[in-house]
């Protein structure tokens, strides 16, 4: 039976406490076992007057871990929109301006992993992580410049991030000498997501995104045994 789990996140300035935005998730889906499993999820982005600055809508339908989305950021007037074609196929439409759109298409790997699907990679993955066993080899999607690349994902540790499990996400090969600095996602006992380390996907002007510490807290978690 769908349940309706929410949850809120300020994204911070890393390593000092300047709040940049705030998330405001409404995920509807299921549990499988101990794992909560997302079918969509509804998301508005405030800035620190509280104003509504972006709004994304994300569909799990075709996989959980290759999610399709569509994102609005009303400040610049840009819209992104990335679909999930029978997992097949990662299309992007993105408006940066009136003058400048791009759309790009990439085949999916059998280990894609686009947008907020990273998350349910780290629980479908959640005993080999946690034991310490391997990395989890996985291709991470960048919209904007429609190509699946190469990351690993292992247990580490981070000073900023108090969390009870710490997974560090870092590009290989090739793709790291260009590709930004590790992200770090922070998980509670429950498996719940509790701080995101890294790049955003929420521009700070046109052409660039923020890099932030989000921290997560939840109005009304997933039940899942």
């Amino acid at each position: 039976m769908a349940e309706t789990v929410r949850f809120t996140g300020e994204a911070r300035s890393q390593g000092g406490d300047t709040l940049f935005y705030t998330e405001h998730h409404e995920q509807r889906g299921s549990c499988e076992g101990p794992d909560w499993i997302p079918e969509t999820n509804q998301v508005t982005y405030r800035n620190p007057d509280g104003e509504v600055i972006a709004e994304k809508t994300v569909d799990y339908s075709e996989a959980a871990e290759r999610p399709g989305f569509v994102l609005e950021d009303r400040r610049f007037e840009q819209r992104m929109e990335v679909r999930n074609r029978g997992d097949r196929k990662a299309i992007v439409d993105w408006r940066i301006s009136d003058d400048d759109r791009k759309r790009f298409e990439a085949s999916i790997p059998g280990n894609g992993v686009i947008d907020a699907g990273f998350e349910v990679m780290v629980r479908k993955h959640w005993d080999t992580l946690v034991n310490e066993e391997e990395g989890v080899e996985i291709r991470f999607f960048a919209p904007t410049r429609g190509k699946f690349y190469q990351f690993e994902a292992e247990p580490a540790d981070h000073e900023a991030l108090d969390a009870e499990h710490v997974f560090r996400i870092t590009a290989t090969g090739w793709v790291s000498t260009w590709f930004v600095d590790d992200i770090y996602l922070g998980y509670n006992s429950n498996r719940q997501l509790t701080d995101f380390y890294g790049l955003t996907n929420i521009p700070k002007t046109p052409d660039e995104y923020y890099t932030a510490h989000i921290h997560y807290g939840y109005e009304a978690p997933a039940e899942c045994g």
